[in-house]
């Protein structure tokens, strides 16, 4: 089974791809650092924003309130780039 989304590491840097696109259609991949990879692995993954917000607060030793704000922002960049997980209970 293929996914339209795939995540690429290339020179320092992920690149998320849209494997789906229309031809004569050019989409630019979404550049993203390695908390964003993180993030949308653990979409990936179905894990929930709360899911994943105790993660990363946990593992970078940061107050929750503020990871859930950079959670909501790179969500945002997701969903105007197309993704939308396939997790029902996800709030994209």
């Amino acid at each position: 089974m293929s996914k339209r989304f795939q995540l690429r590491h290339a020179a320092g840097v992920y690149w998320l791809l849209d494997m789906e696109q229309e031809i004569g259609e050019y989409k630019k991949p979404l550049i993203m650092n390695e908390t964003g990879a993180e993030i949308f692995k653990l979409l990936e993954e179905g894990k929930n924003e709360d899911e994943i917000t105790k993660i990363l607060a946990d593992r970078y030793s940061s107050k929750p309130e503020d990871v859930q704000q950079d959670i909501a922002g790179f969500e945002m960049h997701l969903r105007e780039f197309g993704f939308k997980p396939e997790n029902p209970k996800e709030a994209l």
